[in-house]
């Protein structure tokens, strides 16, 4: 870690003529301390580096030490430091800001452009996933090691089981946070949700790595394929979320206030949850058995309600 914070530094002062000790510290989240440390470092290995005192002063790079800043393109640039920076938002590793501080230190515009992208992807967490930060870590540390993982784990129906794994992929789809591994006791690959998880643990035995390709994540093989179309009536305000989920060819036609859309759903509980979230934006037209069967699930809800009041 020392070496990329070093490297970073060499960036820094590559980018500007002196720098604050106090900025270069800010920049690198260490103290002031630990950058004249690493300045002297960096002067015993023969970089002409200097250093100024008072209200002017700073660290500097001398003219004649000079690299070449041709390697990327300024859009390839801002590209890169738009993944890092949702990877920062997401693991809080120190590793990533050393990374960001070289590209930035590449970036051939002014300040404010180097810092501000035309797209921003905002994947700070939220308070739920926040409390998985310390698992992704985990994880992470499991995959590079490649040693196995235990945990205790939920499914879908209520049931819980102890797992050892060996993980491989952690992916985020729609709002969750899923591990791709291969399950010791099933067999084969598995795909876990994270939520699910608990008591989450990184053994010091070692798996040798299978030849693993990403598992599909669309809804359909990874889960279940008794899917059904289900025809719906819905507000326009609620229309984006089908075509979010779906894309905009499942939205049939648009009416004044309403449109008729196509949204597959599994025929259960999770499925008619889906119908639910919709609230009373949206009518179940047809199959009839899935009117039906939502409906049922509607009497069941309110039949909790109606037995507290007797």
């Amino acid at each position: 870690m020392k070496t990329d914070r070093l490297i970073a530094l060499i960036m820094m002062l590559l980018e500007r003529e002196i720098i604050s000790a106090r900025e270069l510290a800010e920049r690198l989240e260490v103290s002031r301390r630990t950058i004249y440390r690493d300045v002297d470092a960096l002067n015993c290995a023969g970089l002409p580096i200097f250093t100024h005192h008072g209200a002017m002063g700073g660290v500097g790079l001398m003219k004649s030490f000079k690299v070449g800043k041709t390697v990327f393109t300024s859009q390839e640039i801002q590209a890169l430091l738009s993944g890092l920076h949702g990877y920062r938002q997401l693991f809080g590793q120190r590793e990533s800001v050393y990374a960001m501080e070289k590209l930035n230190a590449l970036h051939s515009e002014g300040e404010h452009r180097r810092k501000q992208g035309r797209y921003v992807i905002d994947m700070a967490l939220n308070a739920g996933n926040e409390s998985l930060r310390k698992e992704f870590g985990y994880i992470e540390t499991a995959m590079n090691e490649q040693c196995f993982v235990i945990f205790s784990y939920i499914n879908s129906n209520g049931l819980t089981s102890e797992r050892k794994v060996e993980p491989y992929q952690v992916v985020f789809k729609e709002g969750s946070w899923y591990l791709q591994a291969f399950c010791t006791e099933k067999k084969d690959y598995r795909i876990f949700k994270l939520a699910r998880m608990s008591g989450l643990h990184v053994l010091g035995e070692k798996f040798v790595p299978r030849d693993f390709m990403s598992l599909p994540m669309n809804g359909g093989d990874w889960m279940r394929t008794d899917w059904v179309r289900v025809t719906l009536r819905l507000d326009l305000s609620v229309m984006d979320r089908v075509i979010e989920r779906f894309g905009a060819e499942h939205i049939v036609q648009i009416e004044d206030q309403t449109c008729i859309a196509i949204y597959p759903i599994i025929p259960n509980e999770h499925g008619y949850d889906r119908l639910l979230a919709f609230g009373t934006k949206c009518e179940v037209l047809e199959p009839a058995e899935i009117r039906e069967g939502f409906q049922e699930y509607i009497r069941h809800i309110l039949a909790k309600y109606q037995q507290e009041k007797a």
